[in-house]
């Protein structure tokens, strides 16, 4: 292969933003059906400046955010701790505290759940989808201690996540979503789909019945632009493809304590920093100029918890009903190589083999010319990217590798080089060669 560079070799730009957004009570009406796109202005090659494509964003009028300053030392469910850490740590799904590397400082990109221990339904082997958690209460076996409820909290769950599954199975296309109000403020996610939110619906409470977000995928939907995407307009959905909704999003104000929600504790909320949002969708965090260059609106702290709740038809989420991400939602990888397979190319004894486990690529240390096997045991598709979310190497990408396969490389020159995941961008880490 060829020969590749370290990371000080690197250098390009792309704007990525998060799937969150909010908007004020008085605005909630106008927003509904603001389908205002703004156009924002990027550096090209030589310092000149383009015009970047219009891009849809239903929240020009941003709302109150509290300072960052103000709840980093907070003693609440919504705060992060007041030491200052100094290396990417966290899960995006696995764990409370979530930190990532942004232009060289580590910073907070993401709070779950409430203090203290939480109640985490995400194993494959668990019943944590909303099929079976529906028979798991109807069957009358012994529920799990590790979901931490009774038997009519169980019950109670089940009926909110029905009336939930109503609601998301009630759309028949994503015509009837612009139809009924709804307009898409993300691109589509991978694993996880198109946000599309009616401003009217965020209001304060919960109800299980009435999510402020829907979320729509098609197969055809992947790495599309928000200009290519399209949105809803006076005749209904502007671009192509067989969208379905695949489940639904809460939002709730920004409140100290960890938000009252379904019964039982297995639906933690979070909270999302260093977020850009009104520009497009990824998962991971933004410089604040790249943010204003695209035309976003940069928060630290954006004012609202979030939760994914995974209830459509034929899209069961194995890895939890909550969830951040649902592997029956595109991309789907095909069969492609196993780790036997690469086992049994590489000579026993030799080689450095690295897994991906809940979204973590682990340490990763090799010597020049050793091949380096990363294979995939997490239950969604992952790519191994050279680069980082804002400044995507170039060098090599794997492209996308789901659960049991993998993807194998050698670096020939000694140093440091950054890796991080394009379906899901918060994943990152170094390669030490040397």
């Amino acid at each position: 292969m060829a020969q590749l560079l370290p990371r000080a070799a690197v250098g390009a730009l792309c704007v990525f933003a998060l799937f969150t957004a909010a908007c004020s009570s008085d605005d909630a009406a106008d927003v509904a059906t603001d389908t205002t796109a703004t156009a924002a202005t990027t550096p090209a090659a030589g310092g000149a400046t383009t015009e970047a494509p219009a891009l849809f964003n239903p929240f020009p009028e941003p709302p109150p955010q509290p300072e960052y300053t103000e709840i980093r030392d907070a003693d609440s469910d919504r705060g992060i701790p007041a030491n200052d850490i100094e290396n990417p740590t966290g899960s995006v799904g696995f764990s409370r505290y979530v930190y990532s590397d942004l232009e060289g400082e580590v910073v907070p990109f993401l709070v779950e759940g409430p203090r203290g221990a939480q109640t985490r339904c995400q194993d494959p082997e668990l019943p944590c989808s909303y099929p079976e958690l529906r028979d798991l209460y109807e069957s009358g076996d012994d529920i799990p201690a590790t979901l931490n409820m009774d038997r009519d909290t169980l019950g109670e769950l089940v009926s909110q996540l029905g009336q939930t599954a109503d609601f998301v199975n009630s759309f028949d296309s994503i015509d009837e979503a612009c139809e009924r109000g709804f307009r898409a403020y993300t691109v589509q996610n991978a694993n996880m789909g198109i946000h599309m939110v009616n401003g009217a619906r965020i209001i304060d409470g919960f109800n299980p019945a009435e999510p402020e977000v829907i979320l729509f995928a098609s197969e055809s939907g992947d790495g599309l632009t928000m200009a290519d995407q399209g949105n809803c307009g006076p005749d209904g959905w502007t671009g192509v493809g067989d969208y379905q909704a695949v489940g639904a999003v809460f939002l709730q104000g920004l409140s100290e304590e960890h938000p009252e929600g379904f019964a039982g504790d297995i639906d933690n909320w979070h909270v999302h920093y260093n977020t850009c949002v009104g520009v497009g969708a990824e998962d991971a965090p933004v410089p604040r100029a790249a943010c204003a260059n695209g035309g976003g609106q940069f928060y630290d702290v954006v004012p609202q918890w979030m939760m994914h709740a995974y209830t459509a038809e034929n899209f069961e989420n194995e890895t939890g009903v909550f969830s951040m991400w649902n592997p029956t939602i595109w991309p789907l990888v095909d069969e492609g190589t196993s780790l036997e397979e690469i086992r049994s190319q590489v000579p026993e004894g030799e080689g450095t083999f690295v897994s991906i486990n809940n979204f973590d690529y682990g340490d990763i240390s090799v010597e020049p010319g050793e091949t380096l096997v990363i294979s995939n045991s997490d239950s969604v598709p992952h790519t191994f990217t050279a680069g980082t979310p804002t400044e995507p190497a170039g060098f090599f990408d794997s492209g996308a590798f789901g659960t049991g396969q993998a993807y194998e490389l050698t670096f020939d020159t000694e140093g440091t080089y950054d890796i991080f995941c394009t379906l899901h961008p918060s994943m990152t880490a170094e390669v030490i060669v040397g």
